[in-house]
């Protein structure tokens, strides 16, 4: 039996985050495809009319406790060149930053030492309704600097 609506796993809601920005993509004029589940580093090869490049998708869903949560995370070490975050609001239609690699790497929170992932960054909802981040949302057909 499917799970219910309200019983979204993690894994669904990662790939439906994934196969929303491959359609998106698609329909903005850059053919994506996905890659297979577990692929390290990246989750689509996008054809940019220059080459193909990487893109890493970070899907969240609005909880009642999201707030206290640490957002999108992602990993520093990631060989991709951009990042897509996905926020799935209760009520409304998806929300989506399709930000450089290199820019969230900058914008990004620090890890603390103590942390036990070092490595991993946390993009903020705050950080992204702000410049410079907020000009990336939408940004389906992939231009760098906005």
């Amino acid at each position: 039996m499917p799970p219910a609506l309200g019983n979204v796993t993690s894994k669904m809601l990662g790939d439906a985050g994934e196969h929303y920005a491959l359609s998106q993509l698609t329909f903005a004029g850059k053919p994506a495809s996905k890659m297979p589940d577990g692929w390290a580093g990246y989750d689509l090869a996008v054809e940019t009319g220059q080459g193909l490049v990487r893109v890493s998708v970070k899907t969240r869903k609005e909880t009642a406790n999201w707030k206290a949560g640490s957002w999108f995370i992602f990993d520093e070490r990631l060989e991709c060149e951009w990042l897509v975050f996905i926020f799935l609001p209760v009520s409304g239609a998806p929300r989506a930053w399709l930000v450089p690699f290199s820019l969230a790497r900058e914008l990004g929170n620090k890890p603390r030492a103590t942390r036990k992932d070092p490595h991993n960054r946390d993009m903020s909802f705050a950080k992204l309704n702000r410049e410079p981040l907020c000009r990336y949302e939408n940004n389906w057909s992939l231009i760098r600097d906005l």
